[in-house]
This record gives C-alpha cells, sequence and structure tokens, in this order.
C-alpha cells in the first residue's frame, strides 16, 4: 500500500507580555493575565491556555437549594449547561460578559464555594520525519511476546478523551472485516446507519442523560460522537486499537487478532483543541460506561472539576487515567498530567532515547515510543506523526493488554507493574533520586515493555495453567505460532 506523506503540525505559543494589576488574576492558586481581549491562565511551565469566554464551572456550596441555585442563574441572565455528580456546574454566560466578572458575581452570592474560568487546551503533538519505518514502536517494547499470552480483548475498554475518532476507518471501525474494535452502548438503539449517528431514533434509551450515544459521545458540542476535523483522534486510538492481523493497515497495541480486540469508547472533548469544560463530563461517563482506562492526549489548564472527576473515577470504579507529558521540551510537568492520580507518560525515540519535544522530570511516571509514529489519518488513511500524543496511547493499549489477561488488577498496581517492569534503557541515571529508586528524570520508571507489563500481571501464569488444563476459555486470546 502506498501511504500518505507526513503530517507536519507547527505549535504556536504566546509570548510573554506585560499586564497592568487590571490584567491579571490569581484564583484557586492560578495565575491568569490579559491578553488584548481574551483571558489566559498562566501554566507552571509558562505555557498559556486561552480562557473559554462563554462557559464557566461552579460548585455550590452544600448550604445552597437548588431554588437558591437557579435565582443566581437568573439574576445573573446565565444558564446550566451539564452537572456533574461530583457538585460542579457548568454554566454558560452572556456573549460580551467579562469571565472573572461573572466568576466574581457568583463568588459574592454567598452560595458557591467554587467558581473558575475553563481553558482551551492543545494535543500534544509535535511535527516530524518520516524517514524512519512503519511500526518500529511495537517492537521495540517487546509486543509481539506479549501477543503470545494475549492480544487485547473486548473485555478491556478503553476511552479515548480526544478530538473525536473516525468509527468508519477500515483498520477501527468495520472496514471489510464484519467486526470493528469500537465500543458500543448496548443499552442504546442502534442508528438505523451504523455510520450515521444522525440516524438514530433521537431517544436516550439508557437514561443515562446522553441521546444517541450508541458510539459514544461528542461532549464538546453536546451532540453523538461523531469525527472532528482534526486528526487526532483517529491517530490516537489507531495506535492503542487499530485491527491487528486483518490483513489491511497497521497493529494497534491491543487490537486482537484478525477480531475484536480492546474496545475503543470515543469521547469527543473538541475537535481542533480540547475543551477544559467537556473534560470532567467525559472522564465521570467513561467510568459510568464501564471503560477501564481513561486516555488523554492533551494538556488544558488546571480545573477543580477536573481533578474532582479523576478522583471520583478511581475512587468508583477503579479507573486508570494515562495522560501524555506534552511536548515543550520542560521539566515541569503540564496539566492534567501534572495531577498525581494520572500516570504521566513521555516520549522516547527509535534509539530508546527522550524525544527532545518530550517534557520529563521529578513528576514523570514512565516513557514509550512517541517520535515518527506510523497511524491511523482520517479517510482511511494512515500517516507518520509524533509527539507524546501517540506515546500515551500506546501505554494505554499496554494496559488494555493487562486488564485482559487480568481484569481484577487496580489502578495503584497497574501504575506499579508499569513502574516495575519498564525497561531502563537510554544510559541514564535510574538511581538520581534515593527516595525513588529506579526512576531517571529523563525517561521516568523507563521504557514501557509489553512483554513484562502483561507477565507481571499474570498473564504467563495464566496461559500456561491454560495450556497445561486444557482449559481453552483462560488462553483462547493467546496467540501460539
Amino acid at each position: 500500500m502506498k501511504y500518505a506523506s507526513s503530517i507536519a503540525l507547527t505549535a504556536l505559543l504566546a509570548l510573554p507580555l506585560a499586564a497592568s494589576a487590571s490584567d491579571q488574576r490569581e484564583l484557586q492558586g492560578h495565575q491568569y493575565v490579559k491578553n488584548g481581549s481574551n483571558w489566559e491562565q498562566v501554566g507552571a511551565n509558562g505555557q498559556r491556555y486561552r480562557v473559554n469566554p462563554h462557559v464557566i464551572t461552579v460548585k455550590f456550596a452544600e448550604t445552597a437549594t437548588r431554588s437558591s441555585e437557579d435565582a443566581l442563574h437568573e439574576q445573573l441572565d446565565t444558564s446550566v449547561l451539564r452537572r456533574a455528580r461530583t457538585g460542579f456546574v457548568d454554566i454558560e454566560i452572556p456573549s460580551g460578559e467579562d469571565v472573572f466578572e461573572v466568576i466574581d458575581a457568583y463568588l459574592a452570592s454567598g452560595s458557591v464555594a467554587i467558581a473558575e474560568p475553563n481553558t482551551f487546551g492543545e494535543y500534544t503533538l509535535v511535527p516530524n520525519d518520516p524517514s524512519y519505518g512503519s511500526e518500529y514502536h511495537l517492537p521495540i517494547i517487546d509486543a509481539e511476546e506479549a501477543w503470545d499470552t494475549t492480544v487485547g480483548l473486548p473485555s478491556a475498554i478503553v476511552a479515548v478523551l480526544d478530538s473525536g475518532s473516525e468509527f468508519t476507518h477500515e483498520d477501527l471501525g468495520f472496514g471489510t472485516d464484519a467486526y470493528q474494535n469500537v465500543w458500543l452502548n448496548n443499552g442504546e438503539d442502534a442508528w438505523s446507519d451504523p455510520d450515521n449517528p444522525s440516524t438514530g431514533n433521537g431517544v436516550d434509551d439508557d437514561n443515562n442523560g446522553y441521546v444517541d450515544d450508541w458510539k459514544g459521545y461528542d461532549f464538546s458540542s453536546g451532540n453523538n460522537n461523531s469525527s472532528g476535523p482534526f486528526f487526532h483522534g483517529t491517530a490516537v486510538a489507531g495506535v492503542l486499537g487499530a485491527k491487528t492481523n486483518n490483513g489491511t493497515g497497521i497493529a494497534g497495541a491491543a487490537g486482537g487478532w484478525n477480531g475484536v480486540g480492546a474496545l475503543v469508547m470515543i469521547a469527543g472533548v473538541g475537535d481542533s483543541f480540547p475543551d477544559g469544560s467537556a473534560i470532567d463530563d467525559a472522564i465521570l461517563y467513561a467510568a459510568d460506561m464501564g471503560a477501564h482506562v481513561v486516555q488523554l492526549s492533551l494538556t488544558v489548564g488546571a480545573s477543580a472539576a477536573i481533578d474532582a472527576a479523576v478522583a471520583d473515577a478511581q475512587d468508583n470504579s477503579n479507573m486508570v487515567v494515562i495522560c501524555a507529558s506534552g511536548n515543550a521540551g520542560s521539566t515541569t510537568m503540564p496539566y492534567p498530567a501534572s495531577n498525581p492520580r494520572i500516570i504521566s507518560i513521555g516520549a522516547t525515540n527509535a534509539s530508546d532515547l527522550r524525544a527532545g519535544f518530550s517534557n520529563h522530570g521529578t513528576d514523570l511516571d514512565l516513557s514509550a515510543p512517541g517520535d515518527n509514529i506510523f497511524a491511523l489519518d482520517l479517510n482511511d488513511g494512515y500517516n507518520f506523526t509524533g509527539g507524546t500524543s501517540f506515546a500515551a496511547p500506546l501505554v494505554s493499549g499496554v494496559v488494555a493488554l493487562m486488564l485482559s489477561v487480568n481484569p481484577d488488577l487496580t489502578h495503584t498496581e497497574v501504575r506499579q507493574i508499569l513502574h516495575d517492569t519498564a525497561d531502563k534503557v537510554g544510559g541514564y541515571n535510574y538511581n538520581w533520586d534515593a527516595t525513588r529508586p529506579g526512576h531517571s528524570f529523563e525517561l521516568g520508571y523507563g521504557r514501557v515493555n509489553a512483554r513484562r507489563a502483561v507477565e507481571a500481571s499474570g498473564g504467563l501464569d495464566i496461559f500456561r495453567d491454560g495450556f497445561e488444563s486444557g482449559n481453552t476459555s483462560l488462553w483462547s486470546a493467546a496467540i501460539v505460532d
């Protein structure tokens, strides 16, 4: 097959600006500055995130009643967009209103415990040169050896919170294979045309608050999920879940073996850039709908609502949350990878060295190949791309393999296994911090190793026990050449 030329994208970073006192704000420990008519949140590493001028998020005090909340919304001419069970409410504010003036009004009411702006972030990818061979990233992490035990089961569900994914792609959706690695909501009626979300019945059949979410949901626009115009979410989904050994395209880390592998739950959180107000709702949706892993390849301004959703999903649904570390080459971790509950993933290159663009440092968990990755593209295409965006889903795919052989692993155990089984590559100092033996400043605990992670999860023992006992239900997903 002849493939398209490489994708080249350039991240545009705002230059530092001097600001008067009236153009600066501090809220909940976060710094904001005004750039022209737009507010921006300044991240720990100096990166700036444009504040959403239309949506704020509040959490009412426990003493507030629904009637007093409604009266406040009416007084301020605002409207409720979404309510999360964590108590956070997304609120649409009138066009032209200053975000912080509305926030101040909510806080001054005495009925609100937290009020914060939301930010638009960016998906974590960088330009690259397509001169390397296709999919070096799978053999380098011993994926083939891991596949001797499991190639990924549909019982392992990974929610991809991204720009939307092309669920019709030949190497992810139905294609010519008559099977797909796309998660389906069995409580929702199927669309009459399985490739067209507008052909749903317009009813919330399972009463989960989302209409026609048969193949996931687009939280940024409030519609049943469809692929956004940006290739990013499709490429991310393919790295972890592209159909494997099906004679088409590429192999995903947990893509099955000419049959259904781990399932990709599609949750759109913004087409061209991630919308911070949608991310917490998408995390909670993923937890409620049975996902085991949340895959984030994005950065966005810090958010109490997102922190609360991550805590809820982990404490109540044992969710593993994985996030790309970002591509500024910085030693400061951006949000949400900086959340200590989240497993942060840096990028390596084909030489098992830290990719120059990869953020790293004290808070990095581990790394995975992310430079010059051959991935899915829009319109049934394939292409080379790169960034920590594509290292993170490789680890999410490895976690799907781990959960395929041992679904009882806790999110804490998954993190520890990933740390313990990572390869100490690159010649870096893995004992630079006496309080965390085995951790390097450049790659965290090392570069992920799929075979070792699966074996440490109990996969090798399960495979051997099934083979020796003749109980094929224990090892029917194993591939023996």
